[in-house]
């Protein structure tokens, strides 16, 4: 990474950091920013799995709905909340080892179709099993602050990009790429299939765990917790990663932006009809930018650089011939 890279980072993270601390953002900035961090961690957990492995996830509400659970009751026994989530991530690890081992085995869309199925069954489970609501001692609503939950949620949100980032550019990621582009030409070269699609679910797994930590600590309170194992949190991330762009890292931040500030606009001026909306877009997005916007811009990118050199040849060739 240069100077170049590195500058913009340090801009980027510092917009980021600073208003809080200088300005009142208000309630309603604060909890869209959490809830884009939020999208950000999934976003990028689904990405790991469906873009950089090409397993597609359909269970990742899950994990998600594992790591908000336990994180809940872990915080609630009086752990503190940096260990309850991290407990969150670690039980939705092991809850891949329950879905992953079986399911890996699956090959295409079998392997979402089981997924799909195995996070319904922990939807009905927790449905129910916990028909009550859930909620916080007072002592932890007196003490509530937005501001904390906000620099949480960056934080773990700046962790996933940089697990993602880390993972992908090593010889993990390689693997991962290889089973992606032909399962059995990977294979073939020496390349361990399985481990590379294990590994790659427990780390998404691990984030979307993180990510339901975090939206514990923002909740206090749940008045349906199955709601949080609703797939809903498994094809809103997967819109914002293929909107943006799978396989690429910037792809899933630029689709959770594009998912939630719209989303939030759309659902003051229309209401339930933004669904309708979003699932045009969507579909459009599909049809004509197949690699998403972050994939599209760089293609257009490379046919203006073909376009060009195509006009210095044949520029150069009639001067060649005299």
């Amino acid at each position: 990474m240069n100077w170049k890279k590195l500058s913009i980072l340090g801009v980027s993270v510092m917009l980021f950091v600073v208003p809080p601390l200088v300005w009142d953002l208000g309630t309603s900035v604060l909890n869209l920013l959490i809830m884009l961090f939020i999208y950000i961690i999934l976003a990028q957990s689904w990405n790991l799995m469906g873009g950089y492995t090409g397993q597609i996830n359909l269970g990742l509400a899950a994990f998600f709905g594992c790591g908000t659970l336990v994180t809940h009751f872990i915080w609630k026994a009086g752990v503190p909340f940096y260990l309850a989530m991290t407990a969150g991530g670690v039980a939705a690890m092991v809850l891949a080892v329950v879905i992953g081992l079986p399911t890996l085995r699956l090959k295409g869309m079998y392997f979402g179709i089981g997924t799909f199925a195995l996070a319904e069954v922990c939807r009905i489970v927790v449905g129910s099993t916990f028909q009550r609501m859930l909620r916080m001692p007072s002592s932890y609503v007196a003490s509530y602050s937005l501001v904390s939950r906000y620099y949480v949620a960056f934080v773990v949100a700046t962790l996933a990009i940089v697990v993602v980032y880390r993972v992908t550019h090593s010889k993990l990621g390689l693997g991962m790429v290889a089973v992606r582009d032909d399962e059995t030409a990977a294979q073939v070269t020496g390349v361990n299939t399985f481990k590379c699609k294990v590994l790659a679910l427990f780390i998404s797994a691990l984030l979307a765990g993180l990510a339901g930590g975090v939206f514990a600590y923002l909740r206090l309170s749940f008045h349906y917790i199955f709601m949080m194992f609703s797939p809903v949190w498994t094809f809103e991330p997967l819109m914002a990663a293929i909107i943006g762009g799978a396989g690429t890292l910037v792809g899933p931040i630029i689709g959770s932006v594009f998912l939630v500030v719209l989303s939030e606009i759309f659902a003051l001026k229309l209401g339930e009809a933004h669904l309708i909306i979003f699932g045009f877009l969507f579909v459009l997005v599909v049809m004509y930018f197949p690699d998403g916007l972050v994939g599209s811009i760089d293609r257009i990118r490379r046919m203006k650089v073909l376009v060009g050199r195509g006009l210095v040849k044949a520029r150069q060739e009639p001067s060649s011939r005299n």
